[in-house]
């Protein structure tokens, strides 16, 4: 029998995170030199909420009450409830509190500190991965 994989095999461990006061300007700056869509934000040691690409498009748009990204910080924008996730869980049981909470991302949590992160890139990124090593033969040199 197959086992079921837990969290930990296509979870983002270590994920950059900033603080509760860094700019909105700054988070967008570590987003892209990490090539990530969400941050935890940090008080600390202590996740205090989510900050997302889309949090920060939301502070862009025209009628927002700051009119620079330098105004806000990332606590001012980002999500506080954030689904944390026990990193032995399997990965059935995330995708379906995800997808029946609505979720696009998850914290990952060994003993009330952060060790990772999932988002839905995560999981299509291992349902491709899935997929190439189900269907595709081991000689198909289109699978990589």
């Amino acid at each position: 029998m197959r086992h079921m994989p837990t969290i930990t095999e296509l979870m983002t461990a270590f994920p950059a995170h900033v603080e509760e006061t860094t700019t909105l300007a700054d988070a967008a700056r570590v987003m892209e030199e990490h090539g990530c869509h969400h941050l935890p934000v940090m008080n600390h040691h202590e996740v205090t909420g989510l900050l997302s690409r889309a949090d920060i498009e939301l502070a862009r748009r025209p009628g927002h009450p700051a009119s620079e990204l330098s105004e806000l910080t990332a606590l001012d924008m980002c999500r506080r409830e954030i689904p944390a996730i026990d990193l032995h869980v399997r990965l059935d049981v995330v995708l379906d509190q995800m997808t029946r909470d609505d979720f696009d991302a998850v914290l990952i949590m060994k003993r009330d500190r952060l060790a990772g992160i999932f988002t839905l890139e995560d999981a299509a990124e291992g349902f491709s991965a899935w997929l190439k090593k189900t269907y595709l033969p081991d000689d198909d040199p289109g699978c990589a």
